[in-house]
């Protein structure tokens, strides 16, 4: 086969599976059923502001930002049509859709998001308050040009897609006390596929179909129930009986065997979004403020021990503080095997003598209902800790008071998980956010040198760069300790098979994910037939890469094709460069559920690469 043929070949193959996705993609379905959403805790609001994962997946369904992502976590457009960047000026142009209403039925316009971003996001928002600080907004026409007082790229150009920046209705808002509106509460309006109907405190919420939603014709369920259901053997006992339908949540690990086994569910650990669970603490604390005490607490507690028994082994025990998958663990980082002579050994040179009852000094652990592996890890802390004469006792509260109490500093230790993307290394442990609300610097940690790197990260426009500098803060913090991390959190999602669609029951972030392409298999006019999935835990790192290097005398194209397995995504980049060699590594990879994706991938990259090679040839003759 000659390349001209080659080419057209795996291009008309390449086109018929984009019309083969296409056509899978457009397909529609009946509106209709009812799905019931189990959340373990009760949210005290439906904004998202807060970045509490409950209110975050309350507001996922009523409100919309101007930018999404899509399942490839690549950008696109919501309240949006098209978007810029210019550098230059430090802005970011929208232009807006012109067929959205609010739930009310008042038209969405460049007025709102002007409103939202001078008024609410840039003051209250957890990232909004420090990244779009002072931002002005220009309107001209049906365009908005979005001018912060501090352009940051790297960072802001993401949270247009995220429910940092969810827009607010400025009919509604302007004039409010926004943070004591009922807005917040039982009364929002937003532009999202369902409305509010009810919310009764202590129980559950309706949501509705939005019939006006401008992502027709979606959504297709007629309603969400979202019910508040602390005690996991209600939870599971629910499930199991068809009465819940979706939980993503607050399922004890050990109930994994018992829902895998019922053939009306579906139950999938994994690692989205990427998550560690740890042990914080507060530095105000006359005992934590000793980084001697941290670092022999590190050593005094048995990672492995508590992952296997907190999560049924489901997930592994780690010390990085930011997901690898972006920034490659340091290979400096301080490591804390298990050792309890050193611990001790630790703490009398420091002065901290045992008692008469064989304790040094007490401490409070705080953790909250809703999370088992949590509670059952904070028991095996309070042991580990007492064989080095370290006295714990345990409070349980609800979630919102255990944020309440920790944005207070009002503890001095605390059970968490939390999202180990880069910005919330910044948040959590850059002294400029000491104090500043729920899941920000509350362990009142604070050095010159880590605040210097995060101001250098901030500014810096090479990848590479970034990575290096955020290895260089790890290492310091893994010295420092504010935080004991203990092992990554791989998530229960479990669905009812009644239930099917794009993003279920694993989706983009889960915890801010909308459930407008979900529909229900039992209200469908032409019956669907489903087959139960069967699901193994990804592992952590299985990738399988192609790479095509094509050169010659000029700078060439390099076309780079990875399949992640984990992840089920597939990328396709191309970069300028040099060289002198032909390179191909071959694929292998299994055509199942990411079958189509992989087989795209790898046909784009054949055929630019025999397009790039017969250039080549062309112009050396």
């Amino acid at each position: 086969m000659n390349n001209k043929t080659f080419l057209y070949t795996t291009l008309g193959i390449l086109a018929a599976l984009l019309l083969a996705s296409s056509s899978v993609s457009a397909q529609t379905y009946t509106v209709g059923g009812t799905m019931v959403v189990v959340l373990a805790s009760e949210p005290t609001t439906v904004d998202p502001l807060t970045l509490s994962w409950n209110a975050g997946f309350v507001g996922a369904q009523l409100f919309n930002s101007l930018l999404t992502y899509d399942e490839n976590l690549q950008l696109k457009p919501s309240l949006a049509t098209k978007w810029s960047v210019n550098a230059a000026e430090g802005t970011y142009t929208f232009e807006l859709r012109t067929d959205v209403k609010w739930h009310d039925g008042k038209p969405f316009t460049p007025e709102d998001v002007k409103f939202a971003f001078e008024n609410i996001i840039s003051k209250y928002d957890v990232f909004g308050a420090s990244y779009f600080k002072n931002t002005t907004v220009e309107i001209r026409g049906n365009t908005v040009i979005i001018k912060p007082k501090d352009f940051l790229p790297g960072i802001q150009i993401g949270l247009f897609a995220s429910s940092d920046t969810v827009i607010y209705p400025k009919h509604i808002l302007e004039g409010q006390d926004f943070l004591k509106s009922e807005f917040r509460t039982t009364s929002p309006i937003g532009t999202g596929p369902f409305k509010m109907k009810t919310w009764v405190k202590g129980s559950y919420m309706e949501l509705v179909r939005n019939e006006d939603y401008f992502n027709k014709p979606k959504p297709y369920l007629e309603r969400i129930v979202i019910r508040f259901v602390k005690e996991p053997a209600a939870i599971i006992a629910g499930l199991q009986r068809g009465e819940l339908h979706y939980i993503f949540r607050g399922v004890p690990f050990e109930a994994y065997s018992t829902l895998k086994a019922s053939p009306n569910l579906r139950v999938i650990p994994h690692p989205r979004p990427p998550y560690v669970s740890a042990l914080w603490m507060n530095l105000g604390n006359k005992y934590l403020a000793d980084v001697n005490v941290r670092q022999a607490m590190a050593y005094a507690i048995n990672r492995t021990d508590i992952a296997l028994k907190a999560t049924q082994g489901i997930s592994p025990p780690v010390q990085y503080m930011v997901d690898p998958t972006i920034v490659p663990p340091s290979p400096t980082l301080t490591i804390y095997n298990y050792d309890k002579a050193k611990a001790n050994q630790i703490l009398d040179s420091a002065g901290y003598s045992k008692g008469a009852d064989g304790m040094r000094f007490k401490l409070e652990l705080m953790t909250r209902t809703g999370e088992p592996d949590e509670q059952l890890w904070a028991t095996l802390v309070k042991d580990y800790l007492a064989d080095i004469g370290i006295d714990v006792s345990i409070k349980t509260v609800d979630f919102a008071t255990f944020l309440s109490l920790q944005t207070k500093l009002q503890y001095d230790m605390c059970t968490i998980k939390y999202w180990i993307s880069p910005i919330w290394l910044y948040q959590l442990f850059s002294t400029e956010w000491i104090g500043k609300g729920s899941f920000t610097n509350n362990f009142q940690y604070s050095n010159k040198e880590v605040d210097a790197l995060f101001a250098r990260w901030l500014k810096e426009t090479d990848p590479q760069a970034q990575v290096k500098i955020l290895q260089q803060i790890e290492d310091y913090i893994s010295r420092d300790l504010p935080e004991l991390v203990l092992y990554e959190v791989r998530w229960l999602n479990v669905i009812n098979n009644d239930f099917q669609g794009e993003g279920m029951p694993v989706g983009k972030w889960v915890f801010a994910d909308s459930l407008e392409n979900i529909y229900s298999v039992s209200a469908q006019k032409t019956p669907i037939t489903t087959t139960p999935q069967t699901t193994t835990m990804p592992a952590a790192t299985t990738t399988v890469t192609s790479t095509v290097t094509i050169t010659q005398a000029a700078p060439t194209q390099t076309v780079t094709v990875t399949q992640t397995a984990a992840t089920a995504t597939t990328t396709v980049t191309t970069t300028r460069a040099v060289t002198s060699t032909i390179t191909t590594t071959e694929v292998q990879t299994d055509i199942t559920s990411t079958g189509i994706a992989a087989v795209v991938g790898i046909i784009i990259g054949a055929a630019v690469a025999t397009a790039v090679a017969r250039r080549g040839r062309k112009s050396a003759a």
